[in-house]
């Protein structure tokens, strides 16, 4: 016969290890990481997306998802990968198309990309802002013709204006003349020829170091300097959110508390980064305060009481004046 002592430790080892472990839903999920996605929370719904792909939980249709995600986050090379394999399974997407066009303007074969950009404007039928939503595109774009551009007329006078719009009626005329005559398909167009498009990308910075090296500032006291490598790291891999709070002290100064709040905002926060915002304010607030509460020090030296001079009167101060 079993002691009652013993008796319950055996019941309470079998009902712990009869309870099923948690299952992930990856529908849920990824409606998670889309609603993120169109909220405009980019960094948490690539930072799901991701735990998907690490799980091999996302499906072929989600790939253009995962593209757009890391596109909004700054990681054009990713998105380019994630696009071209969502294109390779045979589905079409205007998003697709534009993220893969940037993606290999962006590596220097603007030829390709501008096929890809064709192909984007002739599905998309009308203006791209809609899509790209304030990302910045590179030159294999053209004009939108949507854009009514600048009127001269009110800025120079009626008939200024006459003469300034035959003028460009007859540039944009040569124009046309001029590319109808060149060859090649891989001659850069009118809209290409941007010297800052063809320099070089840099390499971006390695996220994983840029935290271990702000670890090491923050262990040294440098707080400004560990400030601005951690806002790197979180602009570079917002994935790595939940990190960089665990490295995060707890009396941290307003520089490393607005890092606490755009950390919280990229994990979707909003209320704790709201509070760290607030910290950081007040921070500044009260330094300014502070320094504003200390008096300079008077410059005024009482001079000392030399010798009389001859014929004269001693000095004679303020304070040795009778009442």
């Amino acid at each position: 016969m079993l002691e009652s002592g013993q008796g319950t430790a055996d019941v309470q080892l079998i009902g712990a290890e009869s309870q099923p472990e948690p299952r992930r839903e990856p529908r849920v999920d990824l409606r998670l990481a889309r609603l993120h996605l169109r909220t405009g929370v980019h960094g948490l719904a690539r930072a799901e997306l991701e735990s998907l792909v690490g799980w091999g939980e996302l499906d072929e249709e989600s790939l253009i998802d995962l593209a757009e995600a890391r596109w909004r986050t700054g990681d054009l090379e990713g998105a380019g990968d994630a696009a071209r394999a969502f294109l390779a399974t045979g589905r079409e997407a205007v998003l697709g198309l534009v993220i893969a066009a940037e993606a290999i303007a962006a590596a220097g074969r603007p030829g390709e990309a501008r096929r890809l950009a064709g192909q984007a404007l002739e599905r998309a039928g009308d203006s791209l802002d809609g899509l790209f939503a304030g990302m910045p595109r590179s030159g294999i774009w053209p004009h939108d013709p949507s854009d009514p551009g600048e009127h001269v007329g009110p800025l120079l006078g009626e008939s200024a204006g006459a003469a300034a719009s035959g003028r460009a009626a007859e540039t944009a005329a040569s124009a046309e003349t001029a590319t109808a005559v060149s060859s090649g398909d891989d001659d850069l167009g009118l809209w290409e020829g941007h010297p800052q498009d063809l320099r070089p990308l840099p390499v971006p910075p390695d996220a994983a170091a840029e935290l271990e090296a702000a670890r090491d500032l923050l262990t040294a006291g440098d707080i400004d300097r560990a400030a601005v490598r951690l806002a790197v790291v979180l602009r570079v891999s917002p994935v790595l959110a939940p990190a960089v709070l665990d490295v995060l002290p707890p009396d941290a100064g307003p520089a490393l508390e607005l890092v606490r709040g755009d950390a919280f905002r990229l994990l979707g926060h909003d209320g704790d980064a709201q509070r760290a915002y607030a910290s950081a304010l007040a921070g500044v607030t009260a330094d300014m305060s502070a320094r504003e509460s200390v008096a300079p020090e008077s410059s005024y030296q009482r001079p000392e009481d030399g010798p009389p001079e001859e014929g004269g009167d001693p000095p004679n101060h303020p304070s040795d004046s009778p009442e």
